[in-house]
């Protein structure tokens, strides 16, 4: 049993809902909704349906804005406006790469979408197929059945001709027989002239047991004749059956052997389709992830330059007075 085909039948297909609620469950835990997460905590579906539903449920979602850093303009008023513009560059930066993000995790779920429901044909393509190839099976089985019936029949008449030859055989001794004694009888009616008409009763009966005898030969004769011409024409009519019988069986084993060889050259370029969209929609989690990571560490540099302002801030008090 193939793998695959069980897999397009019996794979259930997830809501959006139930990606939803995955996903939100991973945001309270603390951790990054990404594809795989998602996968793992559902425990089923397919990687393409989920990704589709997950960048529906992410569009749903509102980026914060970033908190501006509140110092006093006196001191850093320079340094604000060149956080500002690298927080807007990489805010920007980040929004751009996240909708890249989706878009391509989209379009690769719309791929993958297909790539099942290509697969999904082929099997039923091969599975046509088969059916066909049993088909074939069966009527090459079919014909060799009637090729042992014909065979079969041909013998039986092999043996009737045989009798017919031996028939033959023992009619041509009758007259071989009824011939020598004709000639006796000659012979007795030309050294018998006083039992002439006697002897000529028997020539009569003799010649008459001849005619019997040669109407019978020529009769087994022509038997004989008729049954070997059908003998020749059943030859004749089971080569020509034994020659078309071949080259059907030929025709559809080239036939099958075509229809799997170009159900095998899909499903290869299928897989190799599925696991290009795969690596794409993986580049495409790292980058969003790289640029996660940036905008925390953004985060972190304004933070600790606050906490030095602060800091300054009372040591010059703690000067002043």
């Amino acid at each position: 049993m193939n793998p695959s085909r069980d897999s397009v039948h019996t794979t259930p297909s997830l809501t959006y809902e139930q990606v939803a609620a995955a996903a939100e469950n991973l945001e309270h835990r603390g951790a990054d909704p990404t594809l795989q997460r998602v996968l793992e905590l559902l425990g089923t579906g397919s990687p393409n349906i989920v990704q589709r539903h997950l960048s529906a449920w992410r569009d749903t979602r509102s980026v914060p804005e970033p908190s501006a850093p509140r110092l006093p303009a006196a001191l850093i008023d320079a340094l604000e406006r060149e956080l500002a513009t690298h927080a807007n560059t990489g805010l920007n930066e980040g929004r751009r790469l996240a909708d890249e993000a989706r878009a391509d995790a989209t379009t690769l779920a719309e791929a993958g979408e297909a790539i099942e429901r290509r697969n999904h044909e082929l099997v039923h393509r091969l599975e046509a197929t088969e059916r066909a190839g049993q088909m074939a099976n069966e009527r090459a089985n079919t014909l060799l059945a009637e090729r042992d019936r014909l065979r079969d029949e041909l013998e039986r008449e092999r043996q009737l001709v045989h009798k017919a030859q031996q028939t033959l055989a023992e009619q041509r001794q009758q007259v071989a027989l009824l011939r020598e004694q004709l000639e006796e009888a000659q012979q007795a009616r030309l050294t018998a002239e006083r039992g002439a008409r006697a002897s000529e009763e028997e020539r009569i009966k003799a010649e008459r047991a001849q005619a019997v005898a040669e109407s019978q030969r020529d009769g087994a004769l022509e038997q004989a004749r008729e049954k070997t011409e059908q003998i020749v024409q059943l030859k004749q009519e089971m080569q020509e059956e034994r020659a078309r019988q071949r080259q059907e069986i030929t025709e559809m084993r080239a036939e099958q052997k075509a229809r799997l060889d170009a159900v095998e050259r899909s499903r290869q370029e299928a897989q190799k389709h599925a696991q290009e969209a795969l690596q794409r929609a993986t580049k495409a989690e790292i980058r969003a992830e790289a640029l996660q990571a940036t905008q925390s560490a953004l985060k972190s540099r304004m933070d600790a330059m606050q906490v030095q302002q602060r800091q300054h801030g009372r040591q010059t008090q703690t000067e002043r007075a």
